[in-house]
């Protein structure tokens, strides 16, 4: 036979670089596709005109065909000769399947997934090498030198974040490393003991089978760099690469002193803070990069992993990949069915693919099946698409599964598709940053909902159990985050489920028959009402505008942990400190994360004293658990001078740097109520200045309805008094106002929710504040809803910063005096805050 690639070619032809040419130029195979659609044309066309920029997302649906688009782009690139160009999946399955699809379209490619080429045509330049976000991320990565990349196109890049952050974390399991689990636990638990947290920490280590976890002082990794090395060393074939601690220890070799170490009573894992995505020559500057994504409704999270914002998203207008769907929530059936009766029911007419997100979760459904092994999963999974009927278990699992068209229609999700590291676990489950872990939550959600749905003409049904999950769905700020059809879907589901005559076992799964049988009073039902579905506009824009901020705010983040990868201590700290006020507007948690790290980088050059600052502000506005060093020089002082009061302190601290200082806090005061009564300010931004000003007097002050949609807008706590005022901003309305039936029962349901939420702290009532006006005759406000006047509030705040101002002039001790009283006195204090403004009752403006 001859072999045809031997076989010289006319010189004068040139490789055709417009990616539609190479499509009509590619060989009549008996499985090739005959053309393409016309959301890949559209997105080939308008990739092909603004190739030579460095960073172009293309963004199709799952079930669009990416793959297809992905592999003529990179084919385009490899023609014209930039140099080695390499397509990343996130799997070994998709590698293969993505080879697959070129073999369907006669397109030479190399692959990389064990170690080895699969040939010598990417290393002769001839062709592009499918692998691994692993094998490209990793620490002493094979696709460097003559082999790094010109051009790179990421599939599936939504979910990229994770895999990057895989290759700069450190795992170290007790059960597989029990001496070096052992000697890291030796080295920190000094760290802990230094702040009087020891008992915390053996708390944690004492809670089996939980996900209980705990993060190490940060500056702990810093002071035990060094002996963590040596732990790793000791280690028997610590460097096989078969291992699993080779690849990210050489990641962090060098900035191990840089990282965040957490504890769990399994493992330990450490990993910094950000990912420094910097420190790749791939993501810098003069490579081509090409974004594959189904979403990028809202890119923090891809910024997160990429360290890029995507100036230039391509994105056809083609609905291939919008499936139809039916969302039910186990929350709303009335009736409680039990799961396992609800499955067994669904399993008599249809598969059931079942999503858990933990192994000790899947015990649930041992009556339906058992997650296969890693080493089969496969091969499994191939067998549950052959057959006809049954159920399959899948654990932790969003992306790489295809289940389309007749393989799966109906799908059961069994909790929240939470993220496996402990990383995940601390800063979501004990740190709340609720709005990062929002917007991972809407992309795992829609990973999810993709298994089954995949393309235009597919359909399928979902029941989503499990309390967190179905919290989330139901709240129409997380809502606002999912894709715009899914949102529609979700709403949907709702209105079908208030129908619903029953909602025992057996009608839940009589209802997936119908849709799953194509009923045509459901598809009547579907056409006619999803696309007049919608979430409020209100929660869309808050939504957007806060998304906008926190993606400028993740560019920061890795420029943040970069510098310090580089040594560039200063220009680390600049980073971070010069979005900090803005991203406290959008989410001020997060910006007490930030404050965390801020002041770990002080704290590890030695300036201990603002390193506890930021440490302060972080703890303030996360949690006073968090375990960082609160005392200086100046808190032992304050302390030994008899401070009762979180206000005491905050004033007292004051003092002790001087008038100069006395006269920042003033001023900051005072433009906190600046912002409060400036017509131009966004509501998020006058929100922001009631919170600083309680976070000022030193109490806890937050915004849940910014950080969990649910809540009022503002809250302060006392810790110590365990006394708070919570307040309802109105501001937006013209004066006079009128106070609706609907927003007096969404006070009332912010009370119920401090009621519930915040227990431990004494609540006299809520204060709305606005514009003068009346209440609506059909409302029903409580005794204990006031309405204050936005100018009132200012000026009450302006009242307290007069006092403090007038003690700039005075002698010390006089000063100290008098600020010490001040801070003493009850009209102060967060309950005497809210007395001072709950004057008017607002059922007295009832007309």
């Amino acid at each position: 036979m001859i072999d045809f690639n031997k076989l010289s070619r006319p010189k004068t032809n040139a490789a055709p670089l417009d990616p539609l040419e190479i499509f009509a130029k590619t060989p009549n195979l008996s499985n090739a596709p005959n053309d393409l659609w016309k959301g890949q044309a559209e997105a080939l066309t308008r990739w092909h005109a603004d190739r030579i920029k460095e960073d172009n997302a293309i963004l199709l649906n799952t079930g669009a065909g990416k793959s297809i688009v992905g592999v003529l782009i990179a084919q385009s690139l490899v023609n014209e000769q930039i140099g080695p160009i390499v397509f990343a999946c996130s799997t070994i399955d998709l590698v293969e399947q993505t080879a697959r699809e070129c073999q369907r379209l006669g397109i030479p490619f190399t692959t990389r997934t064990s170690g080895e080429f699969s040939d010598d045509r990417f290393e002769t330049g001839k062709a592009f090498c499918i692998t691994t976000y692993q094998a490209l991320f990793v620490a002493n990565t094979t696709f460097s030198k003559g082999k790094t990349p010109a051009g790179v196109i990421f599939d599936d890049a939504h979910v990229a974040e994770r895999m990057i952050r895989d290759a700069f974390t450190l795992s170290i399991s007790k059960e597989t490393y029990p001496t070096l689990y052992s000697d890291i636990l030796g080295l920190v638990r000094p760290e802990f003991d230094k702040l009087n947290k020891g008992p915390h920490l053996n708390s944690v280590l004492e809670q089996q089978g939980t996900h209980a976890v705990t993060m190490c002082p940060p500056a702990t990794a810093n002071r035990c760099q060094t002996q963590i090395i040596e732990a790793i060393k000791r280690v028997k074939d610590w460097n096989s690469p078969k291992g699993d601690l080779l690849y990210p220890s050489l990641r962090l070799w060098d900035n191990f002193g840089n990282c965040a170490i957490y504890v769990s009573a399994h493992s330990i894992e450490i990993t910094p803070p950000f990912i420094p995505t910097g420190v790749y020559g791939f993501l810098g500057k003069g490579v081509r990069r090409v974004y594959l994504s189904a979403t990028l409704e809202f890119e923090t999270d891809f910024v997160r992993g990429f360290g890029r914002r995507i100036i230039n998203q391509i994105a056809p207008d083609n609905d291939a990949g919008n499936g139809e769907r039916l969302v039910l929530l186990s929350s709303l059936f009335k009736s409680k069915p039990d799961q396992k009766q609800v499955a067994s029911e669904i399993l008599k007419s249809n598969k059931l693919l079942v999503s858990v997100p933990s192994y000790p979760k899947a015990q649930t459904w041992k009556h339906v099946g058992s997650p296969p092994a890693r080493q089969n999963f496969s091969a499994e999974l191939q067998a549950f698409r052959n057959a006809s009927a049954g159920a399959f278990i899948l654990v932790s699992r969003i992306d790489g599964i295809d289940l389309p068209q007749n393989t799966c229609r109906v799908m059961l999700i069994d909790g929240a598709p939470s993220g496996t590291s402990l990383m995940d676990h601390y800063l979501f489950q004990h740190l709340s940053l609720s709005n990062l872990f929002s917007t991972k939550m809407a992309g795992r959600i829609t990973q999810l909902l993709g298994r089954i749905n995949r393309g235009r003409s597919d359909y399928g049904a979902f029941v989503i159990y499990g309390s967190d999950l179905n919290v989330w769905l139901k709240t129409e700020r997380n809502v606002a985050l999912l894709p715009p059809l899914i949102r529609k879907q979700v709403i949907l589901g709702q209105t079908v489920q208030d129908g619903m005559g029953g909602d025992t076992p057996a009608d839940i799964a009589g209802l997936i028959t119908q849709v799953i049988s194509r009923d045509q009073g459901w598809l009547q039902f579907y056409r006619d009402t999803v696309d007049g579905l919608e979430v409020s506009q209100d929660a869309l824009n808050k939504v957007k505008e806060r998304e906008a901020q926190l993606a400028a705010s993740a560019v920061a983040e890795c420029q943040f942990m970069t510098r310090l990868w580089q040594g560039d201590i200063d220009g680390a700290r600049k980073a971070l400190l010069e979005v900090l006020d803005e991203t406290a507007l959008a989410d001020a948690r997060l910006a007490g994360w930030y404050s965390v790290w801020l002041g770990a980088a002080y704290e590890n050059e030695g300036d201990n004293e603002t390193g506890i600052a930021h440490y302060k502000k972080a703890r303030s506005r996360l949690s006073a658990w968090l375990n960082v060093p609160f005392k200086g020089e100046i808190d032992t002082r304050v302390e030994a001078e008899g401070a009762k009061t979180s206000l005491q302190r905050i004033l007292l601290a004051i003092n002790h740097h001087g008038p100069q200082a006395v006269g920042d806090l003033v001023w900051k005061l005072n433009n906190q109520a600046k912002v409060l009564l400036d017509g131009t300010a966004s509501s998020r931004a006058k929100e922001e200045a009631v919170r600083m000003y309680g976070e000022l007097l030193g109490f806890d002050a937050s915004r849940p309805d910014n950080e969990f949609g649910l809540g009022p807008d503002v809250i302060w706590i006392d810790p110590y008094a365990k006394a708070g005022a919570a307040f309802e901003l109105k501001t937006e309305k013209i004066n006079p106002a009128e106070y609706t039936k609907s927003e007096v029962g969404q006070a009332h349901n912010h009370i119920q929710w401090l009621a519930e939420t915040e227990k431990e702290t004494a609540w006299e009532g809520l204060l709305i504040v606005g514009p003068p006006g009346v209440c609506k005759g059909e409302a029903s406000p409580s005794d204990n809803i006031y309405l204050v006047e936005t100018q009132a509030l200012a000026a009450r705040m302006r009242e307290f910063a007069a006092k403090v101002d007038d003690t700039r002039g005075r002698t010390a001790i006089e000063r100290w005096t008098i600020l010490n009283e001040i801070g003493g006195l009850s009209e102060w204090q967060a309950s005497g805050w809210f007395r001072a403004l709950a004057k008017t009752r607002l059922k007295s403006l009832k007309v």
